[in-house]
């Protein structure tokens, strides 16, 4: 273990030296095409110009809402149909006719968006009649993007898409709730194409603004040696304590998942390292893919960063980002205090030891070789707090870290580098653009149908007017949605149809959307369809199902918190009281972690685990009502998790009684 553990403690920050090939290998989505002569030239040319004019509009009014985000989707949607081969069979070295075909018709449509934006927006939609090169060009971009949304993400949302236009057009024929008017092709085209309500509405322009400035940050901080970073960061803080490996996974994967976004990714790139780690120093391949897997999900849920996710909450709700983030706080360590307990409860169980200190780096040294990405995450938190757009805010630290990068020598990349990081922050954004368009045309029909009221009053009947009902029946749809989805467009779709239910239940309007963001997360480590699981049992070797449920054991928070967010004081206005509840919900789930894990200083009885159960429902119960309310609640938590304690530490095992 020990041998383990100083493999990866040796590594160091030197960027520098990193060959080219390499380097970019580390940055580009593997599923992508990479070429070599001109064509790799002409691929590099696109992706750095969507880059630079990306952060030219962070700093600088925009042209105009269609014809910023059609701009955006004619660099996006081409290089998807020559970066991602139509089929498993399809060649990898250069791209077919076809992709060139779709991707000038990808140029042509949107370009053709990008010079009506005037003439649209002096028309009159509904009203107005419409050219009927128009209608062709509108169909045709419809289709470039299902295509490019098939080839990047796979075809579920295509097929939700065509669901979703096959009921607008039909609409006289649906029975019941679902029944409306129908829209007319035509005018479905024109809210759809020439418009802001429907492909070219706030969804695509979240993906051309801020959020493609915050990935273009995320792959900035890997180039300059974030991962190598973090992982030594974690080493330092956890590496010596027993079960140290699992809780460097837990740390290093928290902090590149707020970064990346993506789960899937995260456990890609972590879990190679963490993985093998873990079952080296004692732990089950099955709880070594699960501890990486609910520790790299968990990072889309930790402030400041979020995976975005706090931005584009900030964007549907209207509420300010500090408010958000403030908020989040406490979730999150209650989601990370559920994974530390099952960790390091495993660890007591089996005797598992940690490295030496000495043999670990120091604190100092790892803050001194990372200061450039603390200081950058640090920035992007002080320009939010003086209320700079997270636009602006993003696009600042991607300059700020390459101006600090370039101090020392280790962390210097050289021009080539730098051109090849840039086209990184493109590739990255390529696997959800196409996406978010098609989330975005899903919205424009559910607008131009109704469908939000109808949703509504029908989830009001299945609910029978109980907002408890009614937020398991999000956490159900969100579970099914997001099989198919990533988390990011899961959310906004669901967040579209499901919130304003929550509303009018009398669920506030944040807690609607936290509600909404957890339980997306869901299903991406819950069987049968747990694709985070599955990358994570694959590099572990382990059953990816018996890996998806015992990632649900492990992440109980994830399931238990979006109902304290309706009925709990985890948002209350008074920072005292939400403090107060953060506590409460601590002792609870670690009590229910401790139960459900069977052993704490020795293995627990029966009765031991009913008193650490009945305990977390007390804790559960202590932020209900007012602090004054549940005080008694806490104290009866704590006495029975005491009674537990000493009943336990009476008869400690002596070789695992240590910390």
């Amino acid at each position: 273990m020990a041998e383990a553990l100083s493999d990866l403690a040796d590594q160091k920050v030197d960027v520098a030296t990193v060959p080219q090939d390499e380097f970019e290998a580390q940055l580009f989505p593997p599923e992508q095409r990479r070429f070599t002569g001109p064509l790799k030239h002409a691929v590099t040319l696109a992706a750095v110009t969507l880059t630079l004019i990306t952060l030219y509009f962070a700093f600088t009014a925009t042209i105009g809402e269609i014809a910023t985000r059609a701009l955006y989707l004619a660099f996006a949607v081409p290089l998807s149909f020559v970066l991602y081969p139509a089929l498993a069979r399809s060649r990898r070295d250069r791209p077919s006719w076809l992709d060139w075909a779709l991707a000038a018709a990808a140029v042509v449509v949107f370009g053709w968006a990008f010079l009506s934006q005037g003439r649209w927006l002096d028309r009159y939609v509904g009203f107005d009649d419409i050219p009927p090169y128009d209608i062709v060009l509108g169909v045709i971009a419809l289709v470039v993007t299902f295509e490019a949304t098939r080839r990047t993400v796979g075809g579920i949302i295509v097929g939700l898409n065509l669901v979703f236009i096959v009921y607008a057009v039909t609409g006289p024929y649906w029975p019941g709730l679902f029944q409306h008017r129908g829209v007319p092709l035509d005018e479905l085209i024109e809210a759809l194409y020439m418009d802001t309500t429907g492909l070219f509405n706030f969804i695509t322009g979240i993906m051309a603004t801020f959020l493609f400035a915050f990935l273009l940050f995320g792959v900035l901080l890997r180039a300059t040696g974030g991962d190598v970073i973090f992982t030594n960061l974690a080493l330092s803080i956890a590496g010596h304590r027993r079960g140290g490996p699992a809780k460097v996974a837990v740390i290093s994967s928290a902090l590149m998942g707020m970064l990346s976004g993506s789960s899937i990714s995260n456990v890609a790139t972590t879990g190679t390292m963490t993985i093998p780690l873990m079952k080296r120093t004692g732990y089950k391949p099955t709880e070594a893919a699960a501890i990486e897997v609910v520790a790299s999900v968990g990072g889309a849920l930790t402030p400041p960063l979020m995976g975005a996710g706090a931005f584009i909450m900030s964007n549907l709700t209207g509420l300010p980002l500090l408010t958000i983030l403030l908020y989040s706080i406490g979730p999150a360590l209650l989601y990370y205090l559920s994974v530390y307990v099952y960790t390091d409860a495993t660890a007591a169980k089996r005797n598992l030891k940690g490295l030496p200190r000495e043999e670990l780096p120091r604190l100092v040294d790892v803050v001194f070789d990372g200061w450039h990405i603390l200081a950058s995450i640090s920035i992007l938190v002080v320009l939010m707090l003086l209320d700079y757009t997270p636009f602006f805010a993003a696009g600042a630290c991607v300059l700020g870290t390459f101006a600090m990068a370039m101090v020392r020598r280790s962390t210097r990349i050289g021009p080539a580098k730098i051109v090849a990081t840039f086209e990184a922050g493109t590739r990255v954004a390529l696997s959800i653009s196409a996406l978010l368009a098609s989330a975005a045309i899903i919205y424009g029909v559910v607008v131009q149908t109704g469908l939000l009221t109808k949703i509504t009053s029908i989830l009001l009947s299945f609910s029978g007017g109980s907002s408890f009902i009614a937020i398991a029946l999000i956490g159900l749809i969100s579970y099914v949605v997001g099989m198919g989805l990533p988390v990011t467009a899961s959310y906004v779709i669901i967040a579209a149809l499901g919130a304003p239910f929550l509303q009018d239940l009398g669920v506030s309007l944040l807690a609607a959307h936290l509600i909404i963001f957890w339980f997306a997360q869901d299903s991406t480590m819950t069987p049968p369809i747990c694709m985070t699981a599955m990358v994570g049992a694959r590099i572990a070797g382990a059953d990816p199902m018996k890996t998806g449920w015992l990632c649900v054991k492990v992440a109980k928070a994830l399931y238990i918190l979006p109902f304290v967010f309706a009925y709990g004081n985890l948002l209350d206005p008074s920072p005292y009281v939400v403090v107060y509840g953060t506590l409460a919900m601590a002792l609870s789930i670690a009590a229910l972690q401790l139960a459900l894990t069977g052993y704490w200083w020795r293995p627990l009885g029966v009765a031991e685990r009913a008193g650490l159960t009945a305990a977390s429902a007390c804790g559960i119960g202590a932020t209900l009502g007012t602090v004054v309310e549940g005080l008694p609640w806490l104290a009866a938590a704590a006495v029975l998790t005491a009674i537990v304690a000493v009943r336990a530490r009476g008869r400690t095992v002596p070789s695992v009684a240590g910390a």
